[in-house]
């Protein structure tokens, strides 16, 4: 079993998960599922043999008071991803203020959130950026190309990305493979290698320098090009959220320790996977890293990407200072 915080003696940052997916609320109200829940019923199956309605999905959550004691436990703050694709899907899926709410109860655990717009929404799309960025200190917007059906390069979103770098934010950017759609005849209308090639983000990032992009997951099959891309430019930075450690490509393992050791950030994709029995004791278990490198994936290369993005989101990071 994954060492608690008292037992591993630092805490650990946890920069891309869904923790806005939760059976209910601890205020007594029902949680909220991403805009592909058909996908996710499929997902289900797939991770764990389940056929499973909309409702039964979502009474397999969590519930947000489970979710904060565990994450306390076990040392582990986190940035949750809100996640809509009203267009592409018909669903607007976890909104911003959704996420937004949940990380304002909770201080303590969450050291910021991730909006998500979708860019098809023309106007609408920039103002709701400009509204989570200026008012809610968002951390930058995640992307979920495969259900959102957009190429970053497409120039038509350019505004949209330079409104990002004006506030200073990040983009997530979802690489290669994704579960989503999984076993679905024509995998529930999910490309899932369409939009997921790090030449789009190649692109943009070489376009707009001032522009930080976080490519997400293990990037599979496109892994060496989104290394690439990270160890080229600047602005590009990398995590491991999206797969089992003990699953994790040779390449991304060896780059983790060596040539990309300041760039890669800790992401667990919880609750698809268990953080504690899926992540966090993979890590421990499934993966050699080399003196200091688990220290800089888990917290101090995040502290070093993201810190400017935590503080202007009113986390303290006094007491993270001294384990620099």
């Amino acid at each position: 079993m994954a060492k608690t915080l008292e037992e591993r003696g630092y805490p650990i940052i946890d920069v891309h998960g869904h923790q806005g997916n939760l059976r209910i609320l601890n205020d007594g109200s029902p949680g909220q599922l991403p805009p592909v829940k058909k996908q996710q019923i499929a997902l289900e199956k797939y991770f764990r043999h389940k056929e499973l309605t909309e409702e039964e999905l979502l009474n397999t959550l969590p519930s947000e008071d489970e979710m904060v004691s565990l994450f306390k436990e076990y040392g582990v703050h986190a940035c949750p991803a809100a996640w809509t694709a009203p267009v592409a899907q018909g669903d607007l899926g976890q909104s911003n203020d959704y996420i937004y709410d949940l990380i304002k109860r909770h201080p303590d655990i969450f050291l910021g959130y991730w909006a998500c717009v979708d860019p098809w929404m023309g106007e609408m799309a920039l103002r709701e950026t400009e509204r989570v960025l200026r008012d809610h200190k968002a951390l930058g917007i995640k992307f979920q190309q495969p259900s959102q059906h957009f190429h970053l390069s497409d120039r038509r979103f350019y505004p949209l990305w330079d409104l990002i770098a004006s506030y200073n934010g990040f983009i997530q950017w979802h690489g290669g493979y994704t579960g989503v759609g999984t076993g679905m005849p024509g995998g529930g209308g999910i490309k899932v290698l369409e939009y997921t090639n790090p030449v789009d983000v190649d692109n943009v990032a070489a376009e707009f320098p001032k522009l930080r992009i976080i490519i997400m997951h293990m990037c599979d099959p496109f892994t060496e090009a989104a290394e690439l891309v990270c160890m080229h430019k600047g602005n590009v930075y990398r995590e491991t959220s999206g797969a089992l450690p003990r699953y994790f490509p040779e390449r991304v393992v060896h780059d983790i320790n060596t040539r990309l050791r300041q760039k890669f950030m800790f992401g667990s994709e919880y609750p698809y996977f268990r953080l504690v029995e899926d992540i966090l004791d993979g890590h421990e278990k499934d993966i050699k890293y080399r003196e200091g490198i688990m220290e800089m994936l888990m917290y101090k290369n995040a502290l070093n990407i993201l810190g400017d993005r935590f503080e202007n989101a009113g986390a303290d990071l006094s007491p993270w200072k001294g384990l620099l």
